[in-house]
């Protein structure tokens, strides 16, 4: 009976025991296999990966055509040099270079814009709110670390299109001249501002204007030493200005991702340098009304016409005189009517009293002279005078600056969105 059981455990339990362990075999099998899945999807942009995480932790991610930033997973990213790092002019990069001499098409619109929301300079809606997703996202958590210290910044322009940069530009250089419009203001498709990853802050300290007097400002100084925790870089610092071809601007802050943005920091660069990008021309004078066109600008948008101005003459106003000085004079000239009636020529001739006209059309009074104030309407007969004629410009005619002399309006001339590039 012992025997026929245990026959008949051994004919269930063994099948089972096997299927069992061909189950777990499986199992096993599966697992290992969705590892090496995730693993390779997660290390698979770096060729010389072999299989330990603390390498792939301290690759320079900075070198290749992808860029820095590009990544959602910004620990992982470590830059340790820029000695061959390729430039980066793909629009759609985090780190895209562009300044006075590599530009962007002139259709280019970023596709996933938005508004931060962050405050603002003026509270309407307009398309200097907007932001690339990631860009805006960052500067939320910018404006926040502001805030935890007592720090209140305020968008002031962030997007721009081609048109409107166009616009801005030919405005500034009918208004400021060229020579000082190419120090602040950039040519339509060289502006960082059509990449949606720019914008210019400021603050109420300073009534949110746009010039270096935000640089020494609390809020500004705070900037200079912390934007760099949250992706951003003070793109045009002040002693870079012949390699970014612009002036040293505090409030022009420009997104790059955070590792990126560390190793400028870190090291003193600009973007130029990071790139090791080398200016091929002298920045100050490289743009001139006579090359103007090859930037895609018509010149008949930065020329004001010239008119001849036109001369209005300007009349002395006539005082009016006294009533009681004027009832006077009318006593004294009822007297002298009386005398002149009695004083009558036999031939009916006038003897030139009031009000009368002789052969010149001139009106002739003995009292005219008596009050100093009044002017005549007419010259006496003979003096040759004429009237005082004061020209009077219609229009405000601005001149061709000189190339030499240095076009520097106050600070209270600089607008909002209009002095930067």
């Amino acid at each position: 009976m012992i025997k026929r059981n245990l026959k008949r455990v051994a004919i269930v339990g063994v099948p089972f025991a096997i299927l069992c362990t061909i189950t777990y075999a499986s199992i096993t099998s599966l697992s290992h296999a969705g590892e090496s899945t995730y693993a390779f999807e997660h290390y698979y942009d770096d060729p010389s990966y072999s299989g330990s995480g603390s390498e792939y932790d301290n690759i320079n991610k900075a070198t290749g055509d992808s860029g820095v930033g590009n990544s959602k997973d910004e620990a992982l990213e470590v830059i340790t040099n820029h000695d061959n790092v390729v430039m980066d002019t793909n629009p759609e990069s985090m780190t895209v270079l562009v300044n006075k001499e590599l530009r962007l098409p002139s259709d280019y619109i970023p596709g996933d814009l938005v508004v931060p929301d962050v405050s603002f300079s003026f509270s309407y809606y307009d398309e200097k709110k907007l932001m690339r997703q990631e860009a805006a996202d960052a500067l939320e958590k910018l404006f926040d670390g502001g805030k935890a210290q007592n720090i209140i910044l305020n968008g002031v322009s962030a997007y721009r299109s081609y048109q409107r940069q166009y616009d801005i530009f030919t405005d500034n250089v009918k208004k400021q001249g060229l020579e000082h419009t190419t120090k602040y203001s950039a040519t339509p498709g060289y502006s960082e501002h059509q990449t949606g990853l720019a914008i210019d802050v400021s603050a109420d300290s300073v009534n949110n204007r746009l010039d270096e007097t935000f640089g020494d400002s609390t809020e500004g100084k705070w900037l200079a030493e912390n934007a760099h925790l949250y992706g951003f870089i003070i793109r045009y610092p002040e002693d870079k200005t012949e390699i970014t071809g612009y002036s040293y601007e505090p409030w022009h802050i420009r997104y790059v991702g955070k590792p990126l943005a560390k190793y400028i920091y870190e090291n003193n660069l600009c973007l130029e340098e990071y790139f090791n990008f080398e200016p091929s021309m002298d920045y100050s004078d490289q743009i001139s009304y006579d090359n103007l066109v090859d930037y895609g600008i018509d010149l008949a948008d930065v020329l004001e016409p010239t008119k001849a101005p036109t001369r209005v003459p300007t009349q002395a106003p006539t005082k009016e005189p006294d009533k009681n000085t004027e009832e006077d004079k009318d006593t004294e000239d009822d007297t002298k009517d009386t005398k002149d009636d009695s004083m009558k020529e036999p031939t009916g001739k006038p003897s030139g009293g009031k009000g009368d006209e002789d052969t010149s059309g001139e009106t002739k009074d003995a009292n005219d002279g008596d009050d100093g104030n009044v002017t005549p309407t007419k010259p006496p007969k003979g003096h040759g005078s004429t009237p005082s004629v004061t020209p009077t410009p219609t229009e405000t005619i601005t001149p061709t600056p000189d190339p030499d002399e240095e076009i520097t309006p106050p600070p209270s001339d600089m607008t909002t969105d209009e002095e930067t590039p």
